[in-house]
């Protein structure tokens, strides 16, 4: 980065990014977000994970480590070995395009029933997206997939 000398010409360079981003943001939001046509397909983890959507609505997820999913509503299952389901899912909010995408578990698998549900952010857009499990608020990601077919 090369550093700029002179008050003025500072100033003026951080009103014109401070503008930009009021106005609608940087130019990476909307490379962060994806359509459901981009979701659609196998995405993989390190350690064998492995998320497959179907352009249906339907996913089928196994190999997620345990400690890589937060879950919404209650206890989950327990032990620490790796995480196998299917059931629906959809963007979150705008669901023409969006940065995060909620899971719904059928019973089955590791699930014992319907109640659970989780988030996969999108960690990265473009032509090579990536999604996390958001496990913690406090990190910036959690156990990241990428699409692989």
């Amino acid at each position: 980065m090369k550093v700029v000398r002179g008050g003025a010409t500072a100033v003026t360079v951080f009103a014109v990014l401070g503008t930009a981003l009021l106005l609608g943001g940087c130019a990476g939001d909307a490379r962060d977000k994806l359509a459901p046509r981009q979701v659609a397909g196998v995405w993989e983890g390190s350690g064998g994970g492995r998320v497959e959507f179907q352009s249906d609505g339907s996913f089928r997820m196994s190999g997620i480590p345990r400690g890589a999913i937060e879950f919404g509503f209650s206890k989950p299952p327990p032990g620490n070995g790796r995480l196998s389901g299917r059931g629906n899912w959809e963007l979150e909010g705008d669901t023409r395009r969006s940065d995060s995408i909620e899971l719904r578990f059928a019973a089955g698998g590791s699930f014992r029933d319907d109640s659970e549900s989780t988030l996969l952010q999108v960690a990265k857009g473009g032509d090579h997206p990536s999604l996390y499990f958001d496990t913690n608020s406090d990190k910036g990601y959690g156990y990241e997939v990428r699409r692989t077919g």
